[in-house]
């Protein structure tokens, strides 16, 4: 927002939606808070030699002060809570004036930093909204009716609907709801985020999973303000850390390398209860740093059942996410959304939010974000080898669909592909290239076989996963469906083991270096992370961004 100054006074009648919007622009935008109520208080305070005054007399009060000084009462209360740091706080909100002098004066002062704007609504919307009140609700209705009546016939109160002459802008709140009415005044004052900043960088698979994408994640973490989580916990991310290897199922796999970053799981994640405070526990995350959207799915004991029932037809990994994605779909013809985080208050009490409210604040500050996608894209439900595919879209449109990003807040897509595919044992579904075993990889990098067998176990199910070809074809069309503008390239201890000790581009095999080049034609950008094996050292950087 850099140094845009502004002093908004607000007008209405009572129960336009002042008070709401107050506190909207206070929360979401940091607006200091001038509230004429508090001003009256102050005053009558002195008056009444420190005794509490009811609104009734709050009421006279205000038009007596207003008679007095020409309704500059305002203005010195404003003064006397901001006149001292009115350079330093920027942006202020004055809930509300009520006659026109009022406004005058705060004009006079601060001139071209002053904006006026006016809220109203119908006279059945207002009496209604006025017996909502929390103030109201509690008396007999017979003197509900008497307080409004008394109210509206107040001579000051009469004239505030003539100050909508005034204003710089008017709003019917009659006809927008109270989030509509904040994005007016926000788009007002232009304060909210261009809707084409791009701040977000995506991670997501090219191939069937098990990409290395937690090491990669896990590497560039600590550039980034906050990191956001899709799909399930039928993947695990292994980043690499002494004593014990770091396993994410469902957090961002920086949450340890970055701790300073803001934690965010998507509306589209569909979580296991259990697991996802299982890893709240182990990595310490605290109230505040993570924010899980209301609307995720939770997973039912029900849904694990029903899917280890039919696991063996295509190697599922039996989590569960299958059938609570399907269950997410069908219970919404019955209005029934018993399965969302939202109802799991108890358990997730401290982590439960809305994500699109916590983006919001990130690009309007300008903050950088990555997104860490799930699996391959040669397992998307729409574009992998069907039915051997997962329950989402794996490719980076099915992940910005799951966070709520728009598309155009991306900077960067980073494809991370390995130099073998893999598949999980058994019947996981065919590959586009030809299968091979570890023993072919093993005589061609010189690797030990029976290290690679124990290496190449899932992280979820602990199966044994198996091997194939580089497919040029399933990289050529994961790179149409993603667009990455970045290749990292993962395992390239596979084709040598002189790879694992390479800490430059130049310590990397000629075979290695040849490989990286044809993948840089056939995909038109640039391979910028190299995976040489799994240690703290083990990417080599080529990024000329961060």
């Amino acid at each position: 927002m850099g140094e845009k100054k502004v002093i908004l006074v607000l007008t209405g009648e009572i129960s336009t939606g002042k008070s709401t919007l107050t506190e909207k622009l206070e929360t979401r935008f940091g607006f200091k808070t001038c509230k004429t109520r508090d001003g009256l208080n102050y005053f009558a305070r002195k008056k009444l030699k420190d005794n509490e005054p009811d609104r009734d007399f709050l009421q006279k009060y205000g038009t007596e002060l207003d008679v007095q000084g020409d309704g500059k009462w305002v203005l010195e209360y404003f003064q006397h809570l901001y006149g001292s740091d009115f350079d330093t706080n920027s942006l202020y909100v004055i809930d509300s004036a009520r006659i026109v002098n009022q406004i005058k004066h705060i004009r006079e002062a601060y001139s071209y930093f002053v904006f006026h704007i006016h809220l109203e609504a119908n006279a059945k919307t207002l009496e209604q909204r006025f017996f909502e009140r929390g103030e109201i609700k509690e008396m007999p209705e017979a003197k509900q009716a008497e307080k409004y009546k008394r109210y509206k016939a107040d001579e000051t109160e009469k004239q505030v609907p003539k100050l909508r002459e005034e204003a710089d802008l008017v709003i019917d709140t009659d006809r927008c709801n109270d989030e509509d009415v904040f994005i007016r005044v926000a788009s007002f004052f232009k304060l909210l985020p261009p809707l084409k900043n791009e701040l977000v960088d995506v991670i997501v698979g090219g191939q069937f999973g098990s990409e290395g994408k937690g090491q990669i994640a896990a590497h560039i973490s600590p550039d980034y303000d906050c990191l956001m989580r899709v799909g399930g916990p039928n993947a695990g991310h292994t980043v690499f850390e002494k004593p014990t290897n770091h396993v994410f199922h469902l957090l961002p796999s920086g949450t340890y390398r970055a701790p300073h970053s803001k934690l965010l799981i998507g509306p589209g994640a569909v979580l296991n209860l259990d697991k996802i405070l299982q890893e709240i526990r182990t990595f310490n995350v605290e109230f505040g740093r993570l924010v899980i959207d209301e609307n995720a799915i939770i997973i039912s004991q029900a849904d694990i059942d029903a899917e280890n029932e039919i696991k063996e037809k295509i190697s599922s990994t039996a989590q569960g996410v299958g059938i609570a994605t399907a269950a997410n779909i069908v219970s919404r013809l019955y209005g029934d959304d018993r399965h969302k985080a939202k109802h799991y208050l108890k358990e997730l009490r401290g982590y439960l939010g809305n994500t699109s409210e916590e983006l919001e604040l990130l690009y309007r500050d300008g903050k950088k974000i990555l997104l860490e996608g799930t699996q391959g894209t040669g397992l998307s439900l729409h574009h992998g080898l069907y039915p051997h595919v997962t329950s989402r879209d794996t490719s980076v449109s099915g992940c910005l669909s799951e966070a709520g990003i728009s598309p155009s807040r991306v900077r960067k897509i980073i494809m991370v592909t390995r130099t073998y595919p893999i598949r999980v044992g058994g019947t996981s579904g065919p590959f586009i290239s030809k299968e091979i075993d570890m023993k072919t990889v093993a005589d061609r990098s010189g690797k030990d076989a029976d290290e690679l067998v124990k290496k190449e176990i899932t992280t979820t199910t602990r199966k044994n996963r198996r091997i194939a070809e580089f497919s040029w074809s399933l990289f050529r069309k994961a790179c149409e469906l993603n667009s990455p503008t970045d290749i990292a390239l993962t395992f390239t201890d596979y084709i040598s083991t002189k790879n694992e000790n390479a800490r430059r581009y130049e310590n990397l095999t000629d075979e290695t270096r040849r490989f990286v080049e044809e993948i840089e034609r056939c995909s038109g950008v640039k391979v910028s992370l190299i995976g040489t094996t799994f240690d703290y050292r083990a990417v080599i950087d080529r990024r000329n961004w961060k």
